[in-house]
């Protein structure tokens, strides 16, 4: 057995599902115009969102009558409601309450019945919904210091990926994992100096955020750890960064943050910070959230932003360079899935970090996702 014994972190290994009694990112704001309909799987639950009049709303999504989808074929009547296509049992967004029954008029269910609605905030272009069963807390408790400030401007993309969110945050904290991207595209295309791995100095080379929220381990990696550009094998340079001398310095700190919010600051660029939000869909798979953040002072500074968000660092970064993660972490989903790899495991020093990252969120994630389908309003 590896060096994590399952009493170090127990909330963490039972969080198949995520960590609820926090908030989440659900969709972008983008995604959701006037009058539209999406649904999602958040921690399991399948969430229906609307816009009405500006606002988002999030409904489960599923009638309580015979169980169907109101995806199938979201119907709205009446703003403010949601009607079932099967039957037309209709239900207030605002409280989950069955309002009428457009099959059968003064029906006694009306009123009798409620299905479950999610708190919504809408902030930096991102939807957040809130699932728990605590109420709604500051959304900045959920979200790394900075990401709310006033003065940026966020664009990102979102993709599912087949594998337990819990390996998303690990595969983003994780100091030596940069060596699976010493070919990026990335690397060339914006000319950053992107060590092997990097070694941490001491056992104090991380902060951990454990008092007052956010909470978080932060990584200090320029000024504690020591960056690997020349990899030796039996005292021999098997690969060797060539400097030029005008490299573009990146990832001087990286931090994650509860319920699992990873922030690189700078990347991928010195002007630029990334965020990633890894959310729990079920066991086996998550949603990924991919942000980058730029300080704006003006409308003509987010219009340029957003031209070179498209013209460069959407396929050069958040493809070009994040692609290697998402095939990492699909590759990790066999062993930790199905052969007990969080018991199994071999970690070594530079995996202090998440193993730091382990004992945070084991001992202060506010609540443990229940397995959907285990209450009627796990649907």
């Amino acid at each position: 057995m590896g060096e994590s014994s399952g009493s170090k972190w127990p909330r963490y290994l039972q969080a198949e599902w995520g960590f609820d009694n926090h908030w989440h990112p659900a969709v972008f704001s983008h995604e959701l115009v006037e009058g539209g309909f999406v649904s999602v799987k958040v921690l399991g639950r399948q969430i229906l969102l609307t816009r009405a009049q500006g606002r988002v709303r999030a409904i489960i999504d599923r009638c309580a009558h015979r169980g169907v989808r109101f995806s199938a074929e979201p119907l709205c009547f009446l703003k403010g409601t949601v009607s079932c296509w099967y039957h037309g049992w209709t239900y207030s967004l605002e409280t989950g309450e069955l309002v009428d029954v457009l099959t059968s008029p003064n029906s006694p269910v009306v009123g009798q019945v409620k299905i479950p609605v999610f708190a919504v905030q809408e902030r930096q272009g991102l939807v957040f919904v809130f699932i728990g069963d605590e109420p709604p807390h500051d959304l900045s408790e959920d979200v790394p210091p900075g990401f709310l400030d006033a003065d940026t401007h966020c664009l990102g993309i979102r993709r599912t990926v087949d594998s337990n969110w819990r390996l998303g945050v690990e595969n983003g904290f994780d100091t030596t994992h940069i060596f699976m991207h010493r070919n990026s595209p990335l690397i060339k295309g914006n000319n950053i100096a992107l060590p092997f791995g990097f070694v941490p100095a001491d056992r104090g080379a991380m902060d951990v955020h454990a008092h007052g929220w956010p909470k978080g381990v932060v990584d200090n990696l320029a000024q504690n750890y020591q960056p690997v550009f020349d990899a030796k094998l039996d005292g021999h340079s098997v690969l060797q960064y060539q400097f030029a001398g005008d490299e573009k310095r990146v990832a001087a700190q990286v931090s994650v943050w509860l319920p699992g919010v990873l922030k690189v600051d700078p990347f991928p660029d010195p002007s630029l910070i990334q965020y990633e939000f890894y959310v729990a869909i079920d066991a086996t798979h998550h949603e990924y959230f991919q942000v980058l953040q730029r300080k704006v002072a003006s409308d003509a500074d987010i219009a340029a932003y957003t031209e070179e968000f498209d013209t460069k660092w959407r396929d050069l970064a958040l493809h070009g360079f994040n692609d290697d993660d998402v095939w990492a972490r699909e590759a990790q989903q066999e062993f930790y899935g199905s052969q007990n790899g969080w018991a199994n495991e071999h970690l070594f020093p530079p995996d202090m970090c998440i193993t730091k990252w382990r004992q945070l969120a084991s001992t202060h994630a506010r609540g443990i996702t229940r397995i959907p389908n285990t209450t009627p309003d796990n649907t």
